[in-house]
Formats: C-alpha cells, structure tokens, sequence
C-alpha cells in the first residue's frame, strides 16, 4: 500500500518526530492554563470579560491537551516502535 521507499523510515524516526509534537503542545497547554489563571487572578476585569477569558482559556488548553494526547497515541499505540515488520 505504501511506496517501497517509505518502508525504509523506522517506526522510531516517525515516533520521535511525533514526540516532538507531543512536547509542544504540552507545553502550549501548560501556558494557554497558567495564562488562563493568571488573567483571571491578577487583572481587575469585569464580569463579562472574565468570564469570556476564562471559557476561551479553557478552551485553547483543551484543544491543546487533546491535540498532545493524540501524537502521544500515534506513536505508543499505532507505530509501537521496537516491533519491527517481518
């Protein structure tokens, strides 16, 4: 299915170019929450705005969180490096 000069790229190359992703969006999370409290913490803002900061905030780290979760996945569940085709 796939062209024969793909097969010469391991399953560790793929997972450690997947892992570099995982990383980034970890830390895109970790950010995109402490910003999140931070806003809400340290800034005097009306009610409105907080509220509006604090549900996008949340957002962005969920899609962020999501995204790390599933390049984590690519790699542990559907590559499995180590196990090498017969």
């Amino acid at each position: 299915m796939e062209p024969s000069w793909m097969n010469q790229i391991a399953s560790e190359t793929v997972c450690n170019f997947f892992y570099a992703f995982f990383v980034f969006y970890a830390v895109l999370a970790g950010v995109a929450l402490a910003g999140t409290i931070g806003l809400l913490t340290l800034l005097k803002l009306p009610k409105g705005i907080q509220i509006g900061q604090g549900v996008y905030g949340l957002f962005m780290f969920t899609l962020a969180a999501t995204q790390a979760l599933f390049f984590y996945l690519i790699c542990d569940r559907g590559l499995k490096p180590g196990n090498q085709k017969a």
